[in-house]
Parts: C-alpha cells; sequence; structure tokens
C-alpha cells in the first residue's frame, strides 16, 4: 500500500496542536503507575483518533482539543495507533467520555477502548 504524505498543518493548527501537546503531557504518562514502566518520551496521544473527527467535518479547535487526550510514553501510544493495544478504559478522563458524547463518537470511544482489551 502506498503511503500518502503526512497532512500539513495551518498555523493555526500547528498552535492548536501545541496547545494540546502542552495541557495532555502536563502530568505525565497516565497508563503506568510506576514511571520505570515507561519506554520513550511521554507524548500526547488522541483517544479518538483525528481522522475520525475529521471525516464528521469538526474544527480544528475541536479535533485538538485537550479533553480527548492522554499522556503516555511513545511505546504505548504508538502501540495503541497500530491497534495491537489500546489503553485501558480505567485509565481513560472523565473529559474524554463527555468530550466523546459532544461530538457524537461516544460509540466509538467504547468500541475502542471497552470492547477490545489488552490481554
Amino acid at each position: 500500500m502506498k503511503r500518502t504524505r503526512p497532512r500539513r498543518l495551518s498555523a493555526a493548527e500547528l498552535e492548536l496542536a501545541l496547545a494540546f501537546k502542552l495541557i495532555v503531557t502536563r502530568p505525565g504518562c497516565q497508563i503506568h503507575d510506576d514511571p520505570a514502566d515507561c519506554e520513550g518520551p511521554i507524548q500526547a496521544a488522541h483517544l479518538i483518533p483525528k481522522q475520525a473527527l475529521r471525516r464528521r467535518g469538526l474544527s480544528p479547535e475541536v479535533i485538538w482539543d485537550p479533553r480527548n487526550g492522554i499522556a503516555a510514553c511513545r511505546r504505548v501510544h504508538c502501540r495503541s495507533d497500530a491497534g495491537l493495544e489500546r489503553f485501558p478504559s480505567s485509565r481513560l478522563p472523565v473529559e474524554a467520555w463527555a468530550f466523546a458524547e459532544e461530538v457524537g463518537l461516544g460509540w466509538l470511544l467504547e468500541k475502542l477502548y471497552l470492547e477490545k482489551v489488552a490481554a
């Protein structure tokens, strides 16, 4: 399969993305209790994928809303993005569920994190 180029963000979207990263990563990794379990730097991860939000025609302010984020080490973030392992539903912030309902994607958050429990 041919890879497409990453989508270029506008200046406004870059500003929102930076704010998203700063707000979401502030508390440190929200997945591991012991920092020694983390591999790689802490990254801001979207719980509902950006692509799903864009397909709904939502604004950049919604796409980069920090309520849709969680701080995770690079390894867990990459594994989640690849669909190999999902964040434990018990670790999802309460704000993430409220955000998902507001944008009409509560069902997607449930599908991604309640049905696929990592072994």
